[in-house]
This record gives structure tokens, C-alpha cells and sequence, in this order.
């Protein structure tokens, strides 16, 4: 899974089942979990090779808390050559909470039982 921020150009690393080839055409497609529904397509995507593994950057526009799923497709063969989880986030990784800004405690009292 990857945790990327909401907004700006950001950088996807993946790892796929077969090497990337300039004679071939590549489809990168990402949706949204919580509408359920494709929130971006780019049907000629350039993968760019890093050593190891392929880069892909993005200016999609994500929302905060939310989980995507984007899946990159050889066309020319028509295969799947990777598949993958987004969450979209703001805030760091080691300081994440997933009730930021959502849920504030009220102190009711001292929590003192009365037993007769």
C-alpha cells in the first residue's frame, strides 16, 4: 500500500510482474473505494524505470482519509502487470490518527461509581 498526500505531484513506486517495454502501451487506472467508482484514467501512461523498480506521477486530486485502489495495465497485451492500494493522507506516517480533526472527548465528569 502506498500513503500519499491529497494534493501536489506525487510520486507512485511499483514493482511489476513484467518489464516495462517502450514498443508496448500502458494504462494506469485509479477508484475510489469509499464511491466506488473510477476517479482517474490515463490511458498512455509513462512508467519511468529507477534501478529496481518503475515511478509513475500523478497530480489526481485525492481526499483525506480515503482508500483507492489503481491498477497498471499492458494494453498492448492486454494484462495486468500490477495492482495496488492508495490512502490518501496529509498527515506523517508516524504521526497519523485516524480521528484527527474528527472526533474531540468532552469530559463528562470524574467517572466515580457510587456502590450501596
Amino acid at each position: 500500500m502506498q500513503v500519499l498526500s491529497t494534493s501536489g505531484t506525487r510520486i507512485i513506486n511499483f514493482t511489476t510482474r513484467e518489464e516495462i517495454s517502450g514498443s508496448k502501451t500502458y494504462s494506469l487506472v485509479i477508484k475510489s473505494e469509499e464511491l466506488n467508482k473510477v476517479i482517474f484514467t490515463d490511458s498512455n501512461a509513462t512508467l519511468t524505470a529507477v534501478d529496481y523498480y518503475y515511478t509513475y506521477s500523478t497530480t489526481q486530486a485525492l481526499t483525506e482519509a480515503n482508500f483507492y485502489t489503481y491498477e497498471i495495465r499492458n494494453t498492448t497485451d492486454n494484462t495486468i502487470i500490477y495492482r495496488d492500494k492508495i490512502f490518501a493522507t496529509d498527515q506523517t506516517v508516524s504521526t497519523f490518527n485516524i480521528s484527527n480533526n474528527v472526533y474531540t472527548e468532552s469530559s463528562t465528569g470524574d467517572n466515580e461509581y457510587i456502590f450501596a
